[in-house]
């Protein structure tokens, strides 16, 4: 089978409390956690899964302690891309964070689950200020339904819960099948400390529409890697390449 490499690309890094990622665990604990974007090598099509941050857009919009690590042009640049080059755009949801510079993409088509759409445009009050409606409502999606093979050995996986329409991204690559988890999640999500792992194999994210989904669809995104990819772990504060 064809295998392909995924290229980690964070833009800016955000300082948090833990707890948002953890559900009822690590609060109070501050970490620096990275807004990713990640690139598709090997494929047909110039694929593009979520498309980052921006450090200004995170202080003004959310109140957020934030820095910038990579501007868009930038992180593209340091592949030999502009953005009018991506073909396909993956977005795993639509918080602002996964979308900031999707409109940028001139040229490319947008990948979008049906159920994170019309979720995204009526958000309930609680998730609200994560949904900025400018950021999406001019773009031309591709709206699927579902799993979705997007090119052999890729292939797009729903994993409700952060919100109801999150799709992971699953790659064959050398090393195996990597995940990417979709859902805002780090390392801790799929590796809990042994006294939680006792009770519970993965901890749902702290921040959720159905804490019950969150957890399902970590035990099924686990279950699936053979290389999992927390979508915001401090491992990928630097650009890395997957394998």
């Amino acid at each position: 089978m064809k295998t392909y490499r995924i290229v980690a690309l964070p833009t800016i890094k955000l300082q948090v409390d833990m707890g948002i990622f953890t559900y009822r665990m690590n609060h109070g604990t501050k970490i620096w956690v990275p807004i990713v974007m990640w690139y598709i090598e090997g494929a047909d099509k110039r694929i593009l899964v979520d498309t980052g941050g921006e450090a200004r857009f995170a202080k003004e919009f959310r109140g957020l302690e934030a820095e910038e690590i990579m501007s868009f042009d930038g992180a593209l640049g340091t592949l030999g891309l502009r953005p009018e080059d991506i073909d396909v755009i993956v977005q795993t949801h639509l918080h602002w964070d996964h979308c900031l510079n999707t409109q940028r993409c001139k040229n490319a088509k947008v990948l979008v689950q049906e159920d994170e759409i019309k979720y995204a445009y009526s958000p309930h009050p609680v998730m609200a200020n994560l949904y900025h409606k400018p950021l999406f409502k001019d773009l031309k999606f591709a709206v699927i339904n579902g799993r979705y093979e997007l090119e052999p050995g890729i292939e797009l996986i729903p994993a409700p819960g952060h919100t109801p329409g999150i799709q992971a991204v699953s790659v064959i690559t050398e090393n195996g099948r990597a995940v990417i988890s979709g859902f805002c999640s780090i390392k801790e999500n799929f590796e809990p400390p042994e006294d939680v792992r006792e009770i519970l194999p993965v901890v749902p994210t702290g921040t959720h529409t159905d804490f019950v989904s969150s957890f399902d669809s970590a035990l099924k995104i686990r279950g699936l890697a053979d290389v999992l990819i927390p979508q915001h772990d401090p491992y990928f504060l630097e650009a890395k390449s997957i394998p």
